[in-house]
């Protein structure tokens, strides 16, 4: 892994900087408070997010903003590659947003983890860490200077478990409680397996019961069989026996109710011949009485023409009468006002409508000419009164005429009734005939089956039987199939106890061969195991020492030049002192001694790493925060040596020291101005 360039976005003194890496090392110089250490905390977190005890959003973000974000361009493997990650204000927190990655100009959106997963595919470091912190990173490219101070100084027994997750070699820690929880887990199977083959001899010794009462079972069932088939005989004879006498029987009462329907038969028949000739003489009777009487039907065509003929005559007169009094009454009212016209001229001397005398000649003139009107109006009275009465007269004959035809039509309808009535007398007199005819037959008939079955009665006689003696066997019977079925049960259930007992056995048998692994097993896991674990552990440790011990040792001689001075690494990892011959507490050394410390530390631990772990991707980096704090001049020249000993592509520096300057490929100098970092 080598990077390119890093951009930062309002992240803490920085608004919008973009600063480019080469490869060599490159000193990252300014005063404190520039900008340096928030050039690597990007790094860290363009790689992998954010850290809980490690990297805060609000320590990143920018004061007063509400977005912020870090890119960071790097190569692996030849492939170039870009990773974006940003920050956003949400409520009283700052939380990751969204991001990309770009490998070869394909880009990825992806969310925060997401992008840590893909980034530990690239650098090759183990899935296992994804929720968890970066610890190869941190202590192979990048571990702040305070940091590793901490590590050295703090509890041997919190040194130990990093060391262990730095080395990956925790898992045999893991590996030792896992077989513990493992024994733990085997005991209670154990137990379990115990409570459920506790009982097996019991359960082998109820099926040696069981299967001695089934062979007694057997024995009785079969006696018991026998007297079943025998019963079984018996009846069957007994039952054929009955069956044919209740045959008989069955067809005794069929024959007397054939019997008693045909005698019930023949008496209906017998009465409903005699009452038909009842109702024949009857009918003899009414049929005399009504052809004494001469009936005959009366000629209806000449009747209906003679009624048509006066309805016409009575529609012709009515209308002339309507004629003649409606001429009468015009007549009568004419001859009204030519009366009053003479009365009220005779008497008239003034005109009333022009107020002028009459002249009597006028008046002679109209009277005279009304007068000869009356005279005509009263001849026309009289012919018109006339001509009604003679009218009236003709229309009340032929009213007489058609009432009297009337009368005719409704005395033909009663003679046809007659007459109909006389023709219906007559075919029920001809039916009854005939039906009784037909009742002489089948009364003969019936007389003589009624002898038939008489006979056959009479010829079967009276049948006595006992079924005593079969419900007797019916009832032996059934108790001998009560005890069959008590016995099939009781042995269809031992049958299926021996099976359930057979499957038990078997399974407690199964369950007490895994007793005996499991019993095994945890002897195994209990001893041979953990002591493998442990021999294990102990020889992956002790390679691990003497190579982080050799490396220790080496590059604090380069560091710090005085013979009587020796640092090395005990069992436990911790600094062991020797001054003079004397062993010291690490405390008492100077300040850039305990530097040169730490930094040796951080370097072997690098160097164990990458060699442990051979594929990971970032052996070509290498990030040291303020590595010089304390050291003398002579110290500082030194750290040309280190650098050239150490023999890695790239190796970023931060520190405030001038003279590093000098012995460095590259120089980034950094300056605060206004809250704002900028590169000079």
């Amino acid at each position: 892994m080598l990077i390119k360039s890093i951009r930062l976005n309002n992240i803490r003194s920085y608004t919008d900087k973009e600063i480019n890496f080469d490869l060599g090392s490159t000193l990252l110089s300014g005063d404190i408070g520039a900008g340096k250490s928030t050039i690597l905390l990007a790094m860290d977190f363009a790689l992998f997010g954010l850290s809980k005890g490690i990297i805060s959003g609000e320590a990143l973000l920018r004061h007063g903003e509400n977005h912020g974000s870090v890119e960071l361009n790097f190569i692996i493997d030849n492939k170039k590659i870009r990773i974006k990650r940003t920050l956003k204000k949400s409520g009283d927190s700052i939380v990751q947003d969204s991001g990309y990655l770009m490998i070869n100009d394909e880009l990825s959106n992806l969310s925060p983890i997401e992008l840590k997963q893909r980034i530990l595919q690239l650098l090759n470091y183990p899935q296992e860490i994804l929720t968890k912190k970066s610890l190869i990173y941190r202590y192979t490219v990048y571990t702040p200077q305070e940091e590793m101070k901490t590590i050295l100084l703090g509890k041997k027994e919190d040194r130990l478990d990093t060391l262990r997750r730095v080395f990956n070699i925790d898992k045999y820690k893991r590996i030792k409680e896992n077989s513990k929880i493992l024994s733990s887990d085997l005991r209670g199977k154990i137990r379990e397996y115990e409570i459920i083959t506790s009982d097996l001899e019991d359960r082998k010794k109820e099926k040696e019961d069981k299967t001695k009462r089934r062979y007694e079972l057997n024995k009785i069932l079969q006696d018991v069989n026998i007297k079943v088939i025998y019963f079984s005989n018996l009846i069957k004879s007994r039952k054929e026996e009955i069956e044919k006498i209740e045959e008989k029987v069955k067809i005794l009462n069929e024959l007397k109710k054939n019997f008693e329907l045909n005698d019930l038969n023949l008496k209906n028949n017998i009465k409903k011949y005699e009452d038909n000739k009842n109702k024949i003489e009857a009918l003899s009777n009414e049929i005399n009485n009504l052809e004494k009487e001469n009936i005959k039907e009366t000629d209806m065509d000449m009747v209906y023409r003679n009624l048509v003929s006066y309805r016409s005559k009575l529609v012709k007169v009515e209308e002339e009468l309507l004629g003649a009094r409606k001429s009468l009454n015009e007549s009568k009212y004419a001859y009204m006002n030519s009366d009053k016209l003479i009365n009220d001229i005779s008497g008239l001397d003034q005109c009333p409508v022009c107020l002028q005398k009459v002249d009597e000649n006028h008046k002679h003139s109209i009277l005279s000419k009304e007068e000869d009107k009356i005279k005509d109006l009263s001849e026309n009275i009289r012919i018109y009164t006339k001509k009604e009465n003679d009218l009236t007269k003709d229309l009340e004959i032929i009213n007489s005429e058609i009432e009297k035809l009337n009368e005719s039509r409704l005395n033909n309808e009663v003679i046809k009734l007659k007459i109909r009535n006389l023709n219906e007398k007559k075919g029920n007199q001809s039916k009854l005939i005939n039906d009784n005819d037909e009742l002489k037959k089948i009364i003969g008939e019936m007389n003589s089956k009624k002898f038939d079955i008489d006979s056959k009665i009479k010829e079967i006689g009276e049948i006595k039987y006992d079924r005593n003696e079969l419900d007797n066997l019916l009832d032996e019977e059934k108790k001998i199939l009560l005890e069959k079925n008590s016995l099939d049960t009781e042995l269809k259930n031992i049958d299926e106890n021996i099976l359930k007992l057979e499957e038990e056995i078997n399974n407690k048998t199964k369950t007490k061969d895994k007793l005996f692994n499991v019993r095994k097993l945890r002897n195994f896991v209990d001893d041979d195991f953990s002591r493998i674990v442990d021999t294990i552990e102990r020889k992956v440790m002790l390679r691990v020492h003497n190579d982080f011990n050799d490396l220790f040792i080496k590059w604090f001689n380069i560091l710090v030049d005085d013979e009587n001075l020796n640092l090395k690494l005990d069992e436990e990892f911790s600094v062991i002192v020797e001054q003079n011959g004397y062993n010291i507490d690490y405390l008492y050394l100077s300040g850039g001694e305990k530097t040169a410390g730490a930094l040796a530390y951080r370097l072997a631990l690098n160097q164990v790493i990458n060699n442990l772990i051979v594929n990971i991707k970032t052996k070509d980096l290498l990030i040291l925060d303020e590595p010089t704090d304390g050291f003398s001049e002579d110290q500082l020249d030194r750290v040309r040596l280190v650098l050239d000993e150490l023999d890695i592509k790239q190796i970023i520096l931060v520190s405030h020291e001038s003279k590093i300057e000098s012995f460095v490929n590259n120089v980034i100098r950094l300056n605060k101005k206004e809250g704002v970092s900028e590169i000079i």
